[in-house]
């Protein structure tokens, strides 16, 4: 048996946990915003230039960012920060019970 297991642990104030908390769920959304903002601009530019060959014309690409990239990083971001509230609420509950 190790030392650590048998030491009682720190207790930490609820501000440190609420803290460590806030900021895991903001840093998870902040990059599943960010890989969303860049699958999304990726297919947003694929979908233009075959839009622009098959209308055979010169196309706008800031509709890429406008109507593709923005949408999938919010909608990409909005899922990411539910997921991790969720799971960080779950894993709250599980160390507070014991």
């Amino acid at each position: 048996m190790s030392y650590a297991a048998t030491v009682p642990g720190k207790q930490r104030s609820k501000v440190s946990i609420v803290f460590t908390s806030t900021v895991r769920v903001l840093f998870t959304t902040l990059l599943f915003m960010a890989a969303g903002m860049g699958v999304g601009l990726f297919l947003g530019i694929v979908g233009t230039v075959f839009y622009g060959i098959i209308k055979g014309s010169n196309v706008d690409m800031t509709n890429a960012y406008k109507h593709v990239a923005i949408p999938v990083a919010v909608i990409l971001g909005a899922v990411a920060f539910a997921g991790a509230l969720v799971l960080e609420v779950r894993a709250r509950r599980e160390r507070t019970s014991r």
